[in-house]
């Protein structure tokens, strides 16, 4: 059996002083992702593939290094382009929530979410390509894991996506098809 857990990762700390790909985990974050190892060897993991990001890097980090498994990039792992920096929260969150209501939204020099879908599936095809049999954390963002949730589970609440936390684990069996099993957060789980 070949299993894909998609893990958003640990909790940021987004700086307009640099770009998205270089946010660091916060202190809180780094604790998280301490945390998150033991929950990742409980479930079996034995192959890493991660966002660029060095968000969703660091929260594999600490389970790679106790596990001794390289943690594969893939630049299409990386969250959805949304657009330039917007100050206002409230138009952050419009934003965002029109962001997940329609897949052909976005703002100026953002990227569609059907876009983000389609090259974000391509690259899970070839991480499971590539680790047949094993169980494979892949290090990623919130927006585009609801996408993919959206896309896959049709009979999930409309803002679904609202509900994904830092971290968030989502367990799917990709032997034949791509089925949800269940989630998982620090404080506990969920299965489906």
């Amino acid at each position: 059996m070949t299993t894909v857990v998609l893990v958003r990762h640990c909790q940021s700390a987004p700086s307009p002083a640099l770009p998205e790909r270089q946010w660091p985990l916060s202190e809180a974050g780094q604790a998280q992702a301490e945390a998150l190892a033991p929950v990742l060897s409980e479930l079996g993991v034995d192959a890493l593939a991660s966002s660029p990001f060095q968000r969703a890097v660091d929260t594999l980090r600490p389970f790679a290094d106790a596990a001794g498994l390289p943690i594969a990039v893939d630049e299409d792992l990386r969250e959805r382009r949304l657009g330039g920096w917007l100050d206002d929260a409230e138009a952050v969150n419009e934003a965002i929530r029109r962001m997940h209501a329609d897949l052909d939204f976005h703002l100026e020099g953002g990227e569609t979410g059907r876009a983000c879908l389609a090259r974000y599936e391509a690259a899970l095809v070839r991480v499971v390509a590539a680790n047949p049999g094993r169980t494979i954390a892949v290090g990623s963002h919130g927006g585009v894991i609801g996408h993919v949730l959206a896309a896959r589970l049709t009979n999930l609440p409309t803002e679904f996506w609202r509900r994904i936390r830092n971290p968030h684990l989502f367990v799917f069996d990709v032997t034949d098809g791509f089925a949800w099993r269940g989630e998982r957060t620090l404080g506990g789980s969920t299965m489906f």
